[in-house]
């Protein structure tokens, strides 16, 4: 599907401002915000009236709903600063959020529980492009009459309005300022494979592509799709990298590489911060993604979870997710320098965005991408496979454990994040693993990450 429009000039102008906020006026958590951030306070211009809803609505949260549940992937520090801002302006509306980093808890189980009449929560964030599976369901309510809705860019909508998008992300490439020159970068995608510069294990790539291949593929069409994965992986001779997205950043600084692909923005401009030798540049179109939220249609605080997600889009809830996580704004009107690393790397570009197919997309890109990754000697982990076994060694405070499969010595490591843990069917952390312990181990093979642990 093509989908490809032109990102908005406002990047390095920004907005207009209609009416200066006052900084005496806004509530003091936000103060706090603005102060932390160095911000002057008209960058919240026109806040009051984006914060304008139904009087319905404020009837309904606050005298007869009086809270909202919420299942994201926020830590309880990032989500400490967010809730703190939000909670001055609606204190009559309590906010129970849940740090549920696996996607089967986060929206598998709350839909599974929808469809047989429960509700596990009323707004899910952080959707992973699954909103079809909610839309096959009728699962989410029509957000379209949320008033701050009209402040998300038309091409990161869903057509029928069922999900949010509350952040921006643009991957593209990073590269070692010592080892390549600005005038060396590659204009287009099509630039960079067809092009020697970057051949011969100059260029890294992570095993990501629906992080940004998946962008360009829909909107450059299948065939462009495959001959450019075939230059890619075999022409070009690149690194295939086992490594995470955040370590690749580091192996471009390290100067392992001249280039890698993808890196997000948002993690490489920190790293430029910090004066470190890196660089980050997006060919044209640009692949920018946009993370979702849902609201569950009938949920029990339908009311309120439409407040909150209204303030979320507001230039207020917007600058403090950005506080909290140092998220690019989704917000029409915050399009700007103060939130945008490297404006001068997407200015003016078109823009490759996911289409309703996006799914079906995934899986033809998948079926060529895997075998010519796995011909050039790339990584994939094994399939997860669960064991019953004693925990025999507790390796840096639960970090990594150690357990006998078949008379032979294996291990995994622990994520503080993403492994779930249960100790006597309650929710445990790697410091409740002890030595001895019956358990249940659901790991990617010996030296793999657990993806669950459940002792008795």
């Amino acid at each position: 599907m093509k989908r490809i429009s032109a990102v908005c000039s406002a990047l390095v102008a920004g907005m207009a401002m209609t009416t200066v906020a006052n900084a005496a006026d806004l509530p003091k958590a936000t103060q706090t915000m603005l102060k932390a951030l160095k911000f002057n306070a008209d960058i919240l211009s026109g806040v009051d009236e984006e914060l304008k809803v139904p009087q319905a609505w404020l009837d309904a949260a606050n005298n007869k709903e009086k809270e909202v549940i919420i299942y994201s992937t926020h830590r309880p520090k990032d989500w400490q600063k967010i809730n703190s801002v939000f909670s001055a302006r609606y204190p009559g509306i309590k906010v129970k959020q849940s740090e549920v980093r696996t996607s089967a808890r986060r929206y598998i189980r709350p839909l599974a529980a929808f469809k047989e009449g429960r509700y596990l929560t009323d707004i899910t964030i952080g959707l992973s492009g699954n909103v079809y599976l909610f839309r096959q369901a009728g699962a989410f309510a029509d957000m379209s009459d949320v008033p701050n809705y009209k402040n998300i860019p038309d091409e990161a909508k869903q057509a029928d309005h069922i999900a949010v998008a509350t952040r921006t992300r643009y991957w593209c490439m990073t590269y070692n300022t010592k080892k390549v020159k600005k005038e060396e970068l590659p204009k287009t995608w099509d630039d960079l494979v067809s092009s020697e510069r970057f051949g011969n294990k100059k260029l890294m790539i992570g095993n990501r592509p629906n992080n940004w291949l998946l962008n360009l593929w829909e909107s450059q069409g299948d065939q462009w799709g495959q001959d450019f994965t075939r230059k890619l992986l075999v022409n070009l001779k690149p690194q295939l990298r086992k490594e995470g997205m955040s370590a690749l950043l580091n192996l471009v600084v390290l100067g392992e590489g001249d280039m890698a692909v993808p890196s997000a923005m948002n993690r490489a401009g920190p790293l430029v911060e910090k004066g470190a030798p890196i660089g980050f540049h997006c060919p044209e179109p640009v692949p920018y993604t946009v993370s979702e939220l849902g609201v569950f249609k009938g949920a029990p605080h339908i009311n309120a979870a439409k407040i909150w997600v209204n303030w979320l889009l507001s230039k207020e809830g917007q600058v403090a997710q950005y506080w909290a996580e140092e998220s690019t704004p989704v917000h029409t009107g915050l399009q700007r320098k103060e939130f945008i690393f490297f404006p001068e790397a997407v200015a003016g570009k078109k823009k490759a965005v996911l289409g309703a197919e996006s799914e079906k997309t995934s899986v033809r890109l998948a079926k060529y991408w895997d075998p010519l990754w796995l011909q050039g000697g790339g990584y994939i982990p094994p399939k997860a496979t669960a064991i019953e076994t004693k925990l025999g060694e507790i390796i840096n405070g639960g970090r990594k454990i150690a357990f006998d499969v078949k008379g032979k010595k294996h291990t995994a490591s622990v994520s503080g994040s993403r492994t779930k843990i249960t100790v006597g069917g309650k929710p445990g952390k790697r410091g409740s693993l002890k030595a001895g312990m019956q358990c249940k181990v659901n790991y990617a093979g010996d030296g793999g990450e657990a993806k669950s642990i459940e002792c008795k």
